[in-house]
């Protein structure tokens, strides 16, 4: 990117619309890069409204279309990424430097740092300029107070946490953070006391805890990822959390919750407002029926109809039905996954079932599925693990959900959703594999299958397990359409995948040729660490079953070191929306024509994944955006013109641009 400041240069017409799309105001904002001369007022005097100056100079990259090399180098060394272990991953800016930051977790669910004795859970990686040349990420964990305990020494004795998500939640222009812990009721005895808390930044990367509130005070429950959204859209975010079970080994999953925000840090918990609640399950018919509640490993929010309201998916485990949380207007939700195609596939044959298979081979059953890939004496154990009555209904033919991801896809101005699950050979056809699900428009989905769009893999093997816990879109080769990337964690022969889109709706896979194809990897995050208008990869290694090639954790860093693309990189600036702008569209046309659609995401998916709020556009070999759309929470539109390709550009609610160092 560009360096430029803002300055006075070319002029940049905006209409601001209110929801009905009436003009509401039209802006002036002048900028340039540093360093041109200052233009002149035009005759007339100052107050005559024009200014008459050279726009930003143009920047136009030659792009030859991206033919299959490699695309991601490991530059771990180089960033400093090294003796840096954890597989939970978020990146935003947390201290205002333009730069996106890093959050890592080793994911231990009660593990506490203990700074002076060197042992280590957590980190907050600061992006800093390399005194050799590039950038680099500083160990800031300690100073930033991110991991600070209620009570005890800070600066020795650090707090559990797995769920890393940021937000502006006081409006004051810095990133403030979830901080999410994951209490596991069945391991009472290695609770070291510690909560979910919200940490309030103070605008440098350093944080301090908020007061205690509904947030922070439940009693704790195993909190598995969580998203800011503003739910009424009354320009202060709020807060969506999903948890797994009350304690592994129950069949009872935890509520999850929606919490509304004041403003200063304090978060009330409005779940039975919102039409969250759920029954415990105490009846076969409350599972029959979806009324019960079910474990969640993840939870993404974002606009599934283009009411400008955010909706909440959510990804849940133990086969069961995920959950679709529509907006109605007065900020209560409904779930309407069953109509929309989202809780699950229509796959429901258990026939291949190795446990159905082991029942009816002891005790019969007609129709004969056929005989079990297990041997008699293992099916004799096997067979108790099918309950007839329970495991038969589509409420248990369902998926292992762990990440569901909102992104437009096709380009045709809605967001789609991609669900990562595991799924376990065992099992069979009737557990959901992950897939792709395309948006009408209104919420509801078509789901094209992974045989016809590419998705699909070879699982050859008769002992395969597809692990994929992670994922994410993102446009890798700057060619204005999404890929796909899914990390796949620790079974055999699992690794990092991307899809590649490489015609509207078809995917290829090409990690290996690309250099991303890291085995056996743990969370993911995606950002342009180093602000040369691409995408670069974070992630981390599990070793969490045997025949691992890691030994540790370790983080590592797959720089995207393709030639020059054209990009424009978005940051946005709420007024009367939040100000971190989470949960607002922008839509961008190039001179090419082509459209594109993203929204600023405030954390989603398994253990809350997070990819910088800053939104990168791939834009092809186009270098001219003629106009940006951004419609705020809420329903307020701005309309942005002749928007500078290959810089960095603030949009400010009410029509202001700003080119950004």
């Amino acid at each position: 990117m560009s360096k430029c400041t803002p300055s006075i240069g070319g002029i940049h017409r905006s209409l601001s619309f209110s929801a009905a799309g009436a003009p509401a105001l039209l802006a002036i904002v002048l900028v340039a890069c540093a360093g041109e001369e200052k233009a002149r007022p035009p005759e007339g005097g100052e107050d005559s409204g024009e200014v008459s100056a050279a726009p930003p100079p143009l920047i136009c990259n030659e792009v030859s279309p991206y033919a299959g090399e490699l695309a991601f180098t490991d530059r771990t060394e180089d960033w400093g990424l090294v003796g840096i272990n954890g597989g939970r991953l978020s990146s935003a800016d947390l201290d205002g430097d333009g730069f996106p930051d890093l959050i890592v977790s080793e994911g231990s669910f009660f593990g506490r740092d203990n700074f002076e004795a060197g042992v280590r859970y957590h980190y907050v990686l600061m992006n800093r300029e390399n005194p050799d040349g590039g950038r680099m990420f500083v160990d800031e964990t300690v100073q930033s107070g991110l991991f600070a305990p209620r009570e005890g020494d800070p600066t020795q004795v650090g707090r559990a946490s797995q769920v890393n998500i940021m937000g502006d939640v006081d409006n004051d222009g810095d990133l403030d953070v979830f901080s999410g812990q994951f209490f596991d009721g069945s391991n009472r005895d290695d609770d070291p006391g510690d909560r979910s808390e919200l940490l309030l930044n103070a605008g440098d990367g350093t944080f301090s805890l908020a007061p205690p509130s509904d947030l922070s005070v439940n009693g704790g429950y195993a909190t598995s990822g969580g998203s800011f959204a503003d739910y009424n859209a009354d320009g202060l975010l709020d807060l969506f959390v999903v948890g797994w079970y009350e304690a592994y080994g129950q069949l009872y999953g935890e509520q999850d919750h929606s919490y509304k925000g004041d403003g200063t840090g304090a978060f009330l918990d409005t779940t039975p407002t919102t039409g969250l609640t759920m029954t415990r399950g105490r009846s076969l018919q409350d599972w029959v029926d979806g009324e019960a509640r079910r474990p969640a490993f993840g939870g993404t929010t974002c606009d599934l109809n283009g009411d400008a309201l955010p909706d909440l998916l959510v990804s849940n485990y133990g086969r069961a039905w995920n959950q679709q949380w529509m907006s109605q207007g007065d900020g209560t939700m409904a779930d309407i996954a069953m109509e929309s195609g989202f809780a699950s596939d229509e796959v429901y044959d258990y026939s291949d079932n190795q446990f159905y298979r082991c029942y009816c081979s002891v005790y019969g059953c007609d129709p004969d599925p056929g005989a079990p890939a297990f041997s008699d004496e293992t099916c004799a154990t096997y067979a108790d693990y099918w309950a007839p009555g329970w495991d038969d209904l589509p409420h248990r033919l369902a998926g292992n959900s762990f990440t569901t991801a909102c992104g437009d896809v096709d380009n045709d101005g809605d967001n789609d959703v991609l669900t990562s699950e595991i799924v376990h050979w065992h099992i069979g056809g009737s557990s959901d594999p992950s897939e792709l699900l395309l948006n009408d428009g209104e919420g509801r989905f078509v789901r094209p299958g992974n045989a016809a769009n590419g998705l699909e893999r070879d699982w050859s093997r008769s002992d395969w397990n597809a692990g994929d816990l992670f994922t994410a879109f993102f446009d890798f080769d700057g060619d204005g359409w999404k890929d796909i990337l899914l990390v796949s964690s620790d079974y055999p022969g699992d690794r990092m995948f991307l899809f590649r889109q490489i015609a509207p709706g078809q995917f290829e896979e090409i990690a290996d040729a690309a250099g991303i194809a890291h085995p056996w990897p743990a969370g993911a995050t995606v950002a342009d660490f180093d602000r040369d208008g691409d995408l670069d990869v974070i992630t981390g290694s599990s070793n969490a079953r045997s025949g691992s090639p890691w030994e540790t954790h370790e983080v590592h860093i797959y720089e995207n070191t393709l030639p020059a693309r054209n990009s424009v990189r978005i940051r946005l600036e709420g007024v009367a929306a939040n100000r971190a702008g989470i949960g607002a569209r922008v839509e961008l046309t190039a001179d090419d024509g082509l459209s594109q659609m993203a929204e600023v995401n405030g954390g989603y998916g398994h253990m809350g994944m997070q990819n910088d709020t800053a939104l990168t556009f791939g834009l092809g070999a186009a270098c001219a955006i003629p106009e940006v759309t951004v419609t705020w929470p809420g329903g307020a539109v701005d309309l942005y013109t002749d928007v500078p390709a290959n810089y960095a550009v603030t949009l400010v609610q009410g029509g202001e641009l700003r080119v950004d160092p």
